[in-house]
């Protein structure tokens, strides 16, 4: 497997731990419990920040490889190009609504539960569906002067939540995922 896979396959998982704590949240309201809002802020805040910026610019040089390759699979990566914009969307939305939420009133828990659990669902449907397409597709076709390009083209950002140094302002959260402690630098600070 590719290092460029292998990397896309771990920010995955490390996406799926931070959806299971927003799940949690959720689920606290369901039960009619006041959810960790500064958790859920920070949650939405690496949510709406990171993937647009340092992961889905990977899948995209993965996926005009793989269109490259493989014509066939124009409408597949078109699907999961429109979902990047969506999901981007959704969490936009859900953070607005978050942030707008001043007030612990029914209709607004009921608004951040339905905002969401949606957005989780179709976060982890849309992570599901590229390893089980693309890249299992790409692993299969690619070959090493394939990856080569697109490990060259990758730009070596380090993530501010799972990085070798976490940034300031996620600590809280990398020690919910983690149970670890955090060093930061106030440099990286988000």
């Amino acid at each position: 497997m590719s290092g460029v896979i292998a990397a896309l396959n771990c920010d995955h998982a490390n996406i799926a731990k931070i959806l299971e704590l927003l799940e949690s949240e959720i689920l606290a309201i369901e039960v009619g419990k006041t959810p960790d809002y500064s958790l859920l802020r920070d949650i939405m805040c690496y949510m709406t920040q990171h993937p647009d910026r340092f992961h889905h610019p990977k899948e995209d040089l993965i996926f005009a490889k793989v269109l490259e390759r493989e014509p066939g699979t124009r409408a597949e990566i078109e699907t999961l190009l429109e979902e990047h914009i969506s999901i981007s969307k959704a969490g936009q939305n859900f953070d607005s609504l978050l942030r707008t939420s001043k007030i612990d009133s029914v209709k607004a828990r009921e608004g951040l539960r339905t905002g969401g659990s949606a957005y989780i669902r179709t976060v982890r449907e849309h992570m599901a569906k590229e390893e089980r397409t693309i890249f299992t597709l790409a692993a299969d076709i690619f070959t090493e002067e394939d990856w080569q390009a697109i490990e060259e083209a990758v730009d070596a950002i380090e993530d501010p939540l799972f990085g070798a140094v976490i940034a300031k302002g996620y600590e809280r959260l990398y020690r919910l995922i983690t149970d670890e402690e955090v060093t930061y630098e106030t440099s990286n600070s988000r």
